[in-house]
């Protein structure tokens, strides 16, 4: 079962959409629950594999390799380590959330909308646990064709011109990307007399002069609009709007970390020298917009919207420890997609709640606190775990970003350390007009029918049911970050001191940053 475990990570969310489609029943709560049981087995899948990883492997494990397309070097390659290992957890572990949090939302065209939410799954796990550079193009693709329709179909009322813009700036960036990906597996056939789509093949290819910074620069396109990188951006905020709530939270999640996953497996490791020439530009892009993108959020007046400019600017902090070359830099990054994932993710969760009270709008809501006592506690967690405070995960992933990226590119990153003040500023600003100060009125009957729901409820039990384990999520990873942080460092040093060795760069290591069991993380 061990060594199928990858592949049925990808299959079974497969399988599972084919069986809704074909289910006899009409009746949208046995559709709801089919789902939720198969995306419930593929998350056990997922944590029996994280249960036997073996945390100081820095190479791939659970490694599948079988011809697919043997005379040109295309295989059916998968293995997980320590970079995609988080990513296939928060995957796997975070469908079933969205898929019960799709419970009171999705009330139309039921059947559609849960099977392209398992494919949308299965598509993602497919792409970071891909070691063969085409196949991973392959689920990279798939990936946007339930994203397609969920964003279109079961969006909100601007969601056509969400989607069109979405699908248009990731094919455009996907397109010149699989090019380069042909130019130089046919340049490994030219100098190595054989095809090969490997990684550990393609990283030997030499690439000089213009052919390596062409290649270079479509690897980073499709992987900077994917991550939302300034300035590739501009799709993120309308698609994170329009977006259902479950949707905004896998896509914001998890997609865009793989964006960022696509840099630390591909694009870097590929074109070392390339990487480290281009540097400095792209921390400067990092830099832009982080920076940028919190000064946007501080304008905003609809708290999804406030989010969707929030989720960029962490996004682009991310990338500055992917684009640092430094190995703290990148256990933080690491770190990072599964710190933001929960937290901003699940603010997104929050954002879909509101939005079946009130709506969105800040200005619709005020001391809301006074009424929902419970609701509020479970935003501040996350909403602090979103600012970066010491003793919740969002802290871990930025300081570790933070302390790395300073010894790459110090003017940078201490411009970039500003992120924490303006994420404090437009979070703490929109919680203050939310949640406290004076309570706005809501008319109530006087003799409420049966079955009557104010407008301004606390949390039920649906709603407790995703955010508890969320929030425990966030403060347990937040107290006692070394079980993730220890299968993570591993894997680093083996890719970037290749990297490193490749570009000419002194090789570094990965120091004990944050000790066992520390209290909020706090390094040594």
């Amino acid at each position: 079962m061990e060594q199928h475990v990858l592949s049925i990570l990808i299959f079974l969310p497969i399988v599972a959409a084919l069986g809704l489609m074909a289910m006899p029943t009409k009746d949208p709560r046995a559709i709801r629950i089919a789902a939720l049981t198969a995306s419930l087995f593929n998350a056990v899948f997922a944590l029996s594999l994280a249960g036997t990883f073996v945390a100081g492997v820095g190479g791939p494990q659970f490694e599948v390799n079988a011809d697919w397309l043997p005379s040109l070097g295309i295989r059916y390659h998968l293995g997980v380590d320590g970079l995609s290992l988080v990513l296939v957890l928060i995957t796997t572990l975070l469908t079933p959330f969205a898929i019960f949090a799709s419970f009171g939302l999705i009330k139309e065209k039921v059947r559609g909308y849960y099977a392209w939410l398992l494919l949308l799954s299965a598509g993602m796990v497919g792409a970071v646990v891909s070691l063969n550079v085409f196949l991973f193009y392959v689920f990279f693709e798939l990936m946007l064709i339930p994203a397609f329709f969920l964003i279109g179909i079961w969006g909100g009322p601007n969601r056509v011109k969400a989607t069109v813009k979405f699908v248009v700036y990731t094919i455009v960036g996907s397109l010149l990307m699989f090019v380069a990906i042909l130019f130089l597996a046919y340049t490994h056939f030219a100098q190595a007399g054989s095809w090969s789509f490997e990684v550990q093949d393609l990283v030997t290819t030499a690439l000089t002069g213009k052919a390596m910074w062409w290649a270079f620069a479509a690897f980073v396109l499709a992987f900077a609009i994917k991550a939302g990188l300034w300035p590739f951006h501009t799709w993120a905020p309308d698609t994170y709007v329009e977006a259902p709530a479950p949707v905004t939270f896998l896509v914001s999640g998890v997609m865009g970390k793989i964006g960022a996953y696509g840099f630390l497996r591909f694009a870097l490791p590929l074109f070392p020298v390339a990487a480290h020439r281009a540097q400095p530009w792209l921390m400067t892009l990092a830099l832009i917009g982080i920076i940028y993108a919190a000064w946007v959020a501080l304008a905003q007046s609809d708290i999804k919207r406030l989010l969707a400019y929030s989720s960029i600017s962490h996004m682009a902090v991310i990338m500055l420890g992917v684009f640092a070359l430094d190995p703290q830099a990148w256990t933080g990054a690491v770190f990072m997609f599964m710190a933001h994932a929960l937290g901003t993710g699940g603010l997104f969760l929050m954002s879909g709640m509101l939005g079946t009270r009130k709506g969105t709008e800040i200005s619709a809501y005020g001391g809301i606190a006074k009424a929902m006592p419970w609701f509020t506690t479970a935003f501040l967690i996350l909403a602090l775990a979103s600012i970066g405070l010491p003793g919740l995960n969002g802290f871990i992933g930025e300081f570790l970003i933070l302390l790395g990226s300073y010894t790459s590119q110090n003017a940078i990153t201490i411009i970039a350390t500003t992120s924490v003040i303006w994420g404090a500023c437009y979070m703490l600003w929109m919680i203050s007009r939310t949640y406290f100060g004076d309570m706005k009125s809501e008319p109530q009957p006087k003799n409420p029918p049966k079955g009557f729901v104010p407008a301004i409820r606390d949390l039920s039990l649906g709603e407790a049911i995703v955010l508890v384990p969320i929030a425990i999520a966030i403060i347990g990873t937040g107290f006692f970050p070394q079980p993730l942080l220890k299968r993570i460092d591993p894997s680093v040093e083996v890719s970037l001191g290749a990297l490193q060795k490749a570009a000419g760069m002194p090789v570094t290591t990965v120091e004990a940053a944050v000790p066992t069991g520390a209290v909020g993380g706090n390094p040594q």
